[in-house]
C-alpha cells in the first residue's frame, strides 16, 4: 500500500485571514528603537551567570558585544515623559515598548535626536483553547508502557550506559505557566538540589511562575520529569530556567514581546538550551511570513542563537486546521523545528505542522512522539501536541550537550549533530524531517547498517528492490516502511510518500514522469540511495 503523505500546493494558502481584536485606539503602542548607547557602561562579569560567560568564552563569542549593554537611561526617561508607560526594555534590539501616546507626543518622540525610528505595535488579542488534559489516576501499564517507549525511541539506553542525563547543562522552558512543578514528585531531586536555577513571570514582573496553565509543567516533565517510578524526559540531571511568558487562554500579542524579554533574560541566567512549546501563525500573520525573519520572536530566537543558545521548537499542531504548516519561531532556520509522530506507527501524527518555511527552507528538522505521558498539576496525564515532542528533544539536545562540552555556545554545531544522528539521515521531508534523534548514533554506539535495498536499473526507469520485507520497529513493534521523495533541480521536495515494504520489487519509476535533474531519494530501514534522472 502506497500512502501519500503530502502534495504541495502552496499558492492556496492564507485564504484563511488574520483576525483579530484591535486594542482601543485612545490607547496605541509602540516601539521606539534608538541610534545608540552612548554614555553607557557595561561589565559582563557582574551581570552574566558563569555559565554564560563560560558558553561565551568557549565559542569566542565577545562578553561585551554592543547588543548586551543596558538602554541609555536617560534615553528611556526622555521617552517615558512623553507616554503613558514603558512596557518593554530590550538590550538586544536597544528599543523600548511604550503605551498611551497621541500623535502630537509621537511626534515629540520621532523628532529626538538619539530616536532612530518609531514603529506602531499591534497589541489585539484572539482567544484560543486551553490545553486539554486527562484527570489525575494511578499510573497503569499502558501509561509506563508509553514513557518507557517515548524516551527508548530517542534511544534512551544508549544515553543511560553512558552516564548521560544533562548534567550541567541549563534548560531555560519557555511556557504559559507552571503551577505544581515546585511541589510534584518528578522534580523533587531538582527541588532538593538547588536544580531549578532561576524563574520568572514576564506577565506580572514578578518570580512566581507556579501558577497559570498547566502547559509548562508538562511540557517540562518531558525534559527532565523523574519518580522512582517513572521518568518521562531524559535530562533528569539538567538545571532548569522556568519562564512565564504566555497567558492561558488568550494570545494577545504581547506574547512574542514576553519571548524576547524571556530570551535576554535566558542569556544572561546561563541556559544553553530553550525549549520552547509555543508559537504564532494564523492569529497574527500570512505563510509569506513563516520565512525566520519577519516576525519579532523570529528575530529574538535569531539573535538568541548567536549569543550561543540552541533553540529548539515545537513545529506546531497545525496540519488538520487550513493553516497547515509551520509556525514561528520553528521557521527560523537555525532553529531547531521539532515535529510529532505517532507512537503507533512510528511515523507523522496527525495535527502536526509541516514544512517547509516560506523560503523553501527545510522545516521540521526532526520528530519525536507527538503522544507523550507526562507530568500534570497533581499526577500524570497522557497528552497529545507538539508541544511535548520539542522538550523530548531539548533534554535529548542536553544530554548530546553533556557528551560534549565541547560544543558549549556553538548551537549550530549541536543542531547539525543531532541533526546527523537522527533515524532517516541523510533522508528528509516535510513532515519528519530527518527523522527521530538516536542517542546510539549521536554517541557512535550503533553499527551502520548495510544496504536495505537496490536500484534495478532500467532503459525505461528504475526499479526498488528490498532485500527484506515486513522489517519490524523496535520501538513501535511495527512495520518499518519504504520513505521516498522527489526534488527538483533546486534541492526542494515536489512530493513524498511512505509506501509499505510488503513485496520485494516495492516501486517502479518510468523516466518520462521526470524532468530531467530531478532526484528520487529512497529510505528504508536505516539505509538511503538516491537517483537523478
Amino acid at each position: 500500500m502506497k500512502i501519500k503523505i503530502a502534495g504541495f500546493v502552496l499558492a492556496f494558502l492564507m485564504a484563511a485571514c488574520v483576525s483579530f481584536a484591535q486594542s482601543g485606539a485612545d490607547y496605541p503602542a509602540y516601539w521606539i528603537f534608538f541610534k545608540d548607547k552612548q554614555g553607557v557602561t557595561f561589565d559582563p562579569y557582574s551581570y552574566f551567570h558563569k555559565n554564560t560567560i563560560e558558553r561565551r568564552l568557549n565559542a569566542g563569542i565577545p562578553l561585551n558585544d554592543i547588543t548586551d549593554f543596558p538602554l541609555n537611561q536617560s534615553y528611556v526617561n526622555a521617552v517615558a515623559a512623553h507616554c503613558d508607560s514603558i512596557t518593554i526594555e530590550s538590550r538586544w534590539m536597544n528599543a523600548v515598548k511604550i503605551w498611551g501616546s497621541d500623535d502630537s507626543q509621537i511626534n515629540k518622540i520621532k523628532s529626538l535626536q538619539f530616536v532612530d525610528r518609531v514603529e506602531r505595535a499591534v497589541n489585539g488579542a484572539v482567544v484560543m483553547n486551553a490545553t486539554q488534559q486527562s484527570a489525575e489516576r494511578t499510573l497503569k501499564d499502558k501509561d509506563l508502557k508509553l514513557a518507557e517507549k517515548q524516551l527508548e525511541s530517542l534511544g534512551f539506553s544508549a544515553f543511560k550506559t553512558s552516564g548521560l542525563n544533562g548534567k550541567g547543562i541549563r534548560v531555560a522552558v519557555f511556557d504559559a505557566g507552571f503551577p505544581g512543578l515546585n511541589e510534584h514528585p518528578a522534580f523533587e531531586q531538582h527541588r532538593k538540589e538547588n536544580r531549578i536555577a532561576g524563574a520568572r513571570n514576564f506577565l506580572k514582573k514578578n518570580n512566581d511562575v507556579y501558577r497559570g496553565g498547566t502547559h509548562g509543567i508538562m511540557t517540562s516533565g518531558c525534559v527532565a520529569g523523574i519518580t522512582k517510578d517513572v521518568q518521562t524526559g531524559l535530562a533528569t540531571g539538567c538545571e532548569l530556567l522556568l519562564a512565564l511568558t504566555e497567558f492561558n487562554i488568550r494570545e494577545p500579542f504581547k506574547e512574542e514581546e514576553y519571548w524576547l524579554a524571556a530570551a535576554e533574560w535566558a542569556d544572561q541566567q546561563g541556559a544553553d538550551i530553550i525549549s520552547s512549546s509555543l508559537g504564532y501563525s494564523f492569529e497574527r500573520y500570512f505563510f509569506k511570513d513563516m520565512n525566520g525573519y519577519t516576525s519579532l520572536v523570529a528575530k529574538a530566537a535569531r539573535m538568541a542563537i548567536r549569543k550561543g543558545i540552541l533553540v529548539v521548537n515545537s513545529a506546531g499542531n497545525e496540519y488538520t486546521n487550513p493553516w497547515l504548516f509551520i509556525i514561528t519561531p520553528a521557521d527560523v532556520d537555525s532553529v531547531m523545528a521539532v515535529g510529532g509522530i505517532d507512537p503507533e506507527t512510528g511515523y507523522h501524527i496527525s495535527f502536526s505542522s509541516i514544512g517547509p518555511n516560506s523560503r523553501k527552507v527545510m522545516k521540521p528538522n526532526v520528530c519525536a512522539f507527538g503522544h507523550v505521558l507526562t507530568s500534570n498539576k497533581k499526577g500524570f496525564s497522557q497528552v497529545d501536541g507538539t508541544s511535548f515532542s520539542c522538550p523530548l528533544v531539548s533534554g535529548f539536545a542536553a544530554c548530546a550537550l553533556q557528551a560534549n562540552p565541547n560544543l558549549k555556545g556553538k548551537p549550530m554545531e549541536l543542531f547539525d549533530m543531532i541533526q546527523r544522528s537522527s533515524s532517516l539521515f541523510p533522508y528528509f521531508d516535510y513532515m519528519h524531517g530527518f527523522g527521530v534523534p538516536q542517542a546510539g548514533t549521536l554517541l557512535k554506539m550503533n553499527k551502520d547498517k548495510g544496504p536495505t535495498f537496490d536500484f534495478d536499473i532500467k532503459d525505461d526507469g528504475l526499479i526498488i528492490k528490498l532485500r527484506e520485507t515486513k522489517v519490524k520497529d523496535a520501538v513501535t513493534g511495527g512495520d518499518v516502511p519504504v520513505y521516498y521523495h522527489i526534488q527538483n533541480d533546486k534541492g526542494v521536495i515536489v512530493d513524498y510518500f511512505l509506501v509499505t515494504a510488503d513485496e520485494k520489487e516495492v516501486l517502479k519509476f518510468e523516466n518520462r514522469l521526470f524532468k530531467k535533474g530531478q532526484k528520487l531519494m529512497v529510505h528504508y530501514n536505516g539505509y538511503t540511495a538516491s537517483y537523478t534522472f
